[in-house]
């Protein structure tokens, strides 16, 4: 297996993502690069565009950065052992999937990391093995020149060697211009017995654009290497590779010539596809990231103005929901078909995942057209489409980005315009957003609010408040709720869902949600034991591997009981990955916290989540509650709260502010209670007073 694998940079699983960004921009030209573990056996792989793939969105860079490799790894690779023969390797690799073929793989030796290869790298070892075996025909040929008195003298023995050739090979007299010896191969080839080719010339037998003319006719030079496109005798094209070689009688004259040919068509074909899933996307036909970012690149590079579009489908998810990914599937070829009927030849059309698309122009239009040609992209792909007999109708939001102006080179202005795509979705989706100063300040502000806060992270410079939660009717308090706050030096108190989001977006949210845990927890144990404290947490919080550690350090650091902690999470937590995050909230469960669903009632498919995961309490959206004493907001409580009582599930109403709420949400059988009516957060020293007269 050494001739198609290679050696190159291994990284450990604990090492952070921005180990990678370095090694990629390093080496352009690195596609692999191996996980292994402290004894050196590896663990995962990483490949350059599905890396790319995974981190170009809109801060990738900021929010993978930070992150262990064991995120960003493929933790299946395929691996190989050092002993399997790569002829055999590489023949069971063409034969399979053709997504598999845009795997790399993993070299083994004892156990041991030993390289890396990839598809192309089984196709340079094959090419290899072919210029070999032409040397080796080669070599064959001034053996057969020095020993032909000795051959002609065993014709049996010759005739072994010939017929056992699995390539075609002819020889023919350079004096009388016809073939002398044909093997079985050849006659296989070239769908003619020998018997009708010794003695006869070419043209006699065979019209020029056939197989048997190439293998026939007079090669121009000594040894000829060539390939080419010709028909079988059954009229179907075939690629035949063919390498002619003189061989010389005693003094030196040209005696024979003979003819080595290979049908290479598989071998080609198997190329092709390779180079085509390595460029385009096999699902819509578009150019894939890869394609894409060697285009963007070379645009930038080229010192012209580019245009890019970031293209993203509203309610793409809606569809696959409710239709299936079949649907899907169609939907994307259908858009696709309609990106390229609004672009112009020198246009490129990208698939870059999902439902994200691109497209380059290469070349900046003035404003009006500008507009023009983005207004016409929304109109088209929002116009309605019929799928399997449903009328289905969706939007596109765009971000564009300017080449120069917008970025100087191709990872700022694919960030760009991510962002202005961003903007666009937040401004109601269906619509268009260009890159403009005024995006420019913001990010230039978060990012700095970013690096601000990741310092007062580290400097202990945050502080809880807590708001308490009261049981009823008795109003006394049985649990508080965390809520992180930054008093900024300088622009004072920052509202949390300013710096949460932002958190959650550049990958602070770990480290934040730890710190949190670990004060709250700290803050608990001074409690009365029948006080509660409950923290909140992102669903980003979960993918992290060190979660469960996290909280089983932040309670034996405080000395605080498991069952006085309450993990508050939300519906979206089961968007993605819900088996993991299920069997992390057991686990939770298992070391004896308590799970609290938040804001109940906003999901499309909260009875779906209570059905799957037992809960310890549920806690009902303020806007429900704010909507009281009106009827339909009586009914939905009264409904939630009946089906909680049906599960033997404790039920919170959130915002509670007015005493007619309070009576109803009493009235109607409610377990728990919070907001301001009864108490605002309030920092720690507060609280502590509070729970002298109120627990």
């Amino acid at each position: 297996m050494g001739d198609i694998a290679c050696q190159g940079p291994v990284i450990g699983p604990d090492a952070l993502g921005e180990r990678l960004f370095e090694l990629f921009h390093n080496d352009p030209a690195l596609m692999l690069v191996a996980v292994v573990d402290q004894h050196d056996a590896p663990v995962g792989l990483v490949e350059r565009q599905t890396f790319f793939l995974k981190v170009s969105g809109r801060f990738g860079h900021a929010l993978f950065n930070r992150r262990p490799v064991a995120l960003l790894m493929d933790d299946s690779p395929v691996m190989i052992d050092a002993g399997i023969p790569s002829a055999e390797f590489t023949a069971r690799a063409l034969m399979t999937q053709p997504s598999d073929l845009m795997r790399g793989y993993i070299v083994t030796k004892a156990g041991r990391y030993h390289g890396t290869g990839s598809a192309l790298d089984l196709i340079n070892a094959s090419h290899s093995h072919a210029v070999t075996s032409a040397a080796g025909l080669k070599a064959a040929a001034e053996d057969l020149r020095r020993a032909n008195k000795r051959i002609l003298r065993d014709k049996l023995f010759i005739d072994t060697i010939v017929e056992n050739i699995p390539s075609a090979l002819i020889v023919r007299s350079m004096r009388e211009d016809h073939p002398v010896l044909v093997n079985r191969a050849a006659e296989e080839m070239m769908g003619c017995t020998r018997d009708l080719l010794l003695e006869r010339k070419v043209d006699a037998v065979f019209d020029a654009d056939e197989i048997g003319h190439l293998l026939l006719s007079r090669a121009a030079g000594a040894a000829q290497a060539a390939e080419q496109v010709l028909c079988d005798h059954h009229g179907t094209a075939r690629a035949i590779a063919t390498r002619h070689v003189t061989i010389t009688d005693e003094r030196g004259g040209a005696r024979w010539e003979m003819c080595v040919a290979d049908d290479v068509t598989e071998q080609r074909s198997a190329q092709r596809r390779v180079e085509q899933l390595a460029h385009y996307d096999p699902l819509t036909g578009l150019a894939n990231r890869a394609l894409f970012s060697a285009r963007l690149e070379a645009s930038c590079a080229s010192s012209l103005s580019a245009t890019l579009l970031c293209i993203d489908l509203d309610y793409f998810k809606t569809v696959n929901d409710v239709y299936g990914h079949a649907a899907g599937d169609t939907l994307l070829r259908l858009v696709s078909a309609r990106l390229l009927a609004c672009s112009r030849p020198e246009d490129l059309v990208a698939r870059l995942g999902g439902d994200e698309f691109a497209i380059i122009w290469p070349h900046v239009p003035d404003p009006d057209e500008l507009t023009g040609r983005a207004r016409e992209i929304v109109e088209t792909v929002s116009k309605p489409y019929i799928i399997d007999g449903h009328h289905i109708v969706i939007g596109a939001s765009i971000g564009a980005a300017l080449y120069p102006q917008d970025g100087e080179n191709a990872e700022m202005l694919l960030q760009h315009a991510d962002i202005a795509l961003y903007r666009a979705k937040s401004l109601g989706r269906n619509g268009f957003q260009f890159f403009d100063a005024d995006l420019r300040d913001e990010i230039q502000t978060r990012a700095r609010l970013g690096n601000e806060l990741r310092a007062a992270i580290a400097g202990n410079a945050l502080t809880l408040h807590f708001q308490p939660l009261y049981s009823m009717p008795g109003n006394r308090i049985s649990a508080c709720e965390a809520l992180v706050r930054w008093h900024h030096p300088e622009r004072g108190m920052i509202p949390p869902d300013q710096f949460v989001g932002l958190a959650e977006e550049n990958g602070l949210i770990h480290d934040l949600g730890e710190w949190v845990l670990r004060a709250a927890c700290l803050e608990a144990a001074g409690w009365p034991e029948q006080v509660r404290i409950a923290v909140n947490v992102s669903p980003i919080q979960l993918r992290n591997p060190r979660f469960l550690s996290i909280v089983e350090g932040a309670l034996a650091g405080s000395g605080l009981a498991p069952a006085r902690l309450e993990v508050e999470i939300t519906e979206n937590i089961f968007v993605q990955n819900s088996a993991t995050n299920r069997d992390i909230l057991h686990r939770l469960g298992q070391i004896g916290c308590s799970i609290v669903l938040d804001d109940f009632g906003t999901g499309y498919s909260s009875l779906g989540y209570l059905r799957s995961f037992r809960f310890q309490k549920i806690k009902i959206d303020r806007s429900f509650v704010q909507e009281l004493p009106e009827r339909g907001a009586a009914g939905i409580i009264r409904a939630i709260i009946s089906l909680a009582q049906s599960m033997d599930i404790p039920i919170t109403a959130e915002g509670v502010e007015t005493q007619d709420q309070w009576a109803h949400l009493n009235e109607l059988g409610c377990n728990q209670v919070q907001g301001f009516l009864l108490g605002r957060p309030q920092p720690s020293e507060m609280i502590r007073q509070s729970l002298l007269t109120h627990a």
